[in-house]
Formats: structure tokens, C-alpha cells, sequence
């Protein structure tokens, strides 16, 4: 979906697998979209010898935020522009310590009014898939939590981060499920993966309309 809007919107999609040693693009300028998905890993794995790619990610995603160009984070690519802006991202937890993860189909509450939710509801159903949360960066406006992830999303001048995914379809949560079994059954319990597959062919049918609004209008908003 991320890519198609993109496109739609008179932009040359390129790819690049960072996580397999390609190169990152040296020459993006203001006119350009930098967009950092998600992975497993974390912002506690920069500098770790197996993730050599996330310093220079966060190295980029820094000189892109000091000029005001904009940048896209889902998940992963959320924590690290939030990283890069000086906030702090940690494993979540509840009261007591113990490890929190938000893994599923769920509802996503919107904070105050910004074009990027314009003609929403206040609350939509998102897909979510993570065991960190971030500090709202400085200067940054919240614009939706959740119970267990006060910061869901937000807009740090022309650029915006969700911590959820609204790109994802039916089919792709499906295989998510089966790769990441151990993360989705300890979040979920050790009936969360068939429980999850269940779910997600008619979650994702349910939500397209919604999840598409919020990311083509959250593009419009960081691209104009």
C-alpha cells in the first residue's frame, strides 16, 4: 500500500534491503521521501556487530530531521527517527516490570485534530506488532495512543512516525505470524498465532478504507 501511494503520488520508488548490506542512498535531497520500515531488531541493537546498517540509518535520519526534510517510520522507522531526534526508546513494561508486547488487531485512539487524521473517527483498528515504545520527541505533536503505547504516532515537522502498521494485508499478518511465533505467543499466549491468523483476513478487509486514509493523508501532509 506504502508504495503504491508513494507511486500515486508521482514518486520513483526504490528499495533498499539495508539489512542485507545494500548501500544507502547518498544522494536524497529535500525533494525526496526517506521511508524507514520495520524489522526485529531494536534501537538497544545499534552498534551491535550483527546490525551494522541501523547507525548509519539513524545518521541520515538526523541530517535529514535538522533540515526539516521529510522522512516516513513505521514501527522500527518510527523508534529510530524518534532516536535520532533525542528521545528515548525502551522495551515497554507494566507496573511491575515485566516485559509488555502489543502484538495484534487492536484499536488505535487519535490525539487532538491534524490533517493527517482529517474525516477519521477518533478511534480506528490497526494492526500492531512491537515490544518497544518511544518518548515523544522534542517539538514533536502526539497525534494517537494506546493504552499499553501512549506514542502511537506523530509529527515532528515535515516528518511523521506510526508505531503500528497500516500497510499491512490480510495474508502478510498471516506469514508475520508464522515467522514470529515466539514474539507473537509471548505476547499473546500460545493459541495468539492461530488466533491472529484467524483474525486477519477480514481485520485487514474491515480496515483498508480507514489505514488507507490515514497514510495517503499522512504522506500529503510531510510531501507538501
Amino acid at each position: 500500500m506504502l508504495g503504491e501511494l508513494l507511486a500515486a503520488a508521482g514518486y520513483q520508488v526504490e528499495v533498499v534491503e539495508a539489512f542485507k548490506g545494500e548501500p544507502l542512498p547518498a544522494e536524497l535531497g529535500a525533494e525526496d521521501v526517506l521511508v524507514v520500515m520495520g524489522g526485529p531488531m531494536g534501537v538497544a541493537d545499534i552498534g551491535q556487530p550483527e546490525f551494522p546498517w541501523l547507525a548509519p540509518v539513524v545518521a541520515l535520519l538526523r541530517a535529514r530531521l535538522a533540515k526539516d526534510w521529510p522522512n516516513v517510520g513505521i514501527c522500527l522507522g518510527m523508534q529510530l527517527i524518534a532516536h535520532a531526534a533525542g528521545a528515548k526508546v525502551v522495551p515497554m513494561t507494566d507496573a511491575d516490570g515485566r516485559r509488555l508486547r502489543e502484538v495484534g488487531w487492536g484499536r488505535l485512539d487519535f490525539v487532538g485534530t491534524d490533517a493527517i487524521t482529517r474525516g477519521l473517527p477518533a478511534s480506528i483498528e490497526v494492526l500492531h506488532w512491537h515490544g518497544d515504545g518511544c518518548a515523544l520527541p522534542a517539538g514533536a505533536t502526539l497525534l494517537a495512543s494506546t493504552p499499553v503505547c501512549p506514542v502511537q504516532m506523530f509529527r515532528l515537522g515535515r516528518s511523521f512516525g506510526m508505531q503500528f502498521h497500516p500497510e499491512i494485508d490480510g495474508p502478510t499478518a498471516c506469514v508475520w505470524a508464522e515467522e514470529d511465533a515466539e514474539f507473537v505467543r509471548a505476547a499473546n499466549g500460545p493459541d495468539g498465532v492461530a488466533l491472529l491468523q484467524a483474525a486477519s483476513a477480514e481485520a485487514a478487509r474491515r480496515t483498508y478504507g480507514h489505514r488507507r486514509r490515514l497514510l495517503a493523508q499522512a504522506l500529503a501532509a510531510v510531501t507538501a
